[in-house]
């Protein structure tokens, strides 16, 4: 008899769980309070982002923030202010990424941003555009 025929699955099938946000490209910068420099924001839905810096930023899971995410240009929006849970944080050796839960932000402009992605696809991330 094997160790787990009596196990109960505790793992829910995918069709369970509830579907994942679509995820749009950006080439918006974002600032964060307490992290000095800008950093890329990266893989955004609805709910949150990715932002990924070369620099090391001290960021806690669990922890709140302030951001600031700077819209390129062409999408015509002024700086979005967003409040955000840092979710995850994964450091390597050229590049440093944090998973971020937006908790709230200012207005309706953060949706206004991800319809403009729906609509205006663009470079999926500015150093990949580099020749």
């Amino acid at each position: 008899m094997s160790f787990f025929s009596g196990k109960k699955n505790v793992h829910k099938d995918k069709e369970e769980l509830a579907p994942r946000a679509p995820r749009y490209s950006s080439v918006a910068f974002i600032e964060v309070n307490d992290f000095e420099g800008r950093a890329l924001l990266k893989n955004i839905s609805v709910t949150g982002f990715c932002m990924q810096s070369k620099t090391y930023a001290n960021l806690i899971p669990g922890e709140k923030y302030i951001m600031h995410i700077f819209p390129e240009k062409s999408a015509g929006l002024k700086v979005i202010e967003a409040e955000v849970e840092v979710r995850w944080v994964r450091s390597e050796v050229s590049r440093f990424d944090v998973g971020l839960l937006i908790a709230k932000s200012s207005g309706r402009d953060m949706e206004k941003y991800i319809d403009y992605l729906k609509i205006h696809p663009g470079p999926a991330y500015p150093e990949k555009d580099a020749s």
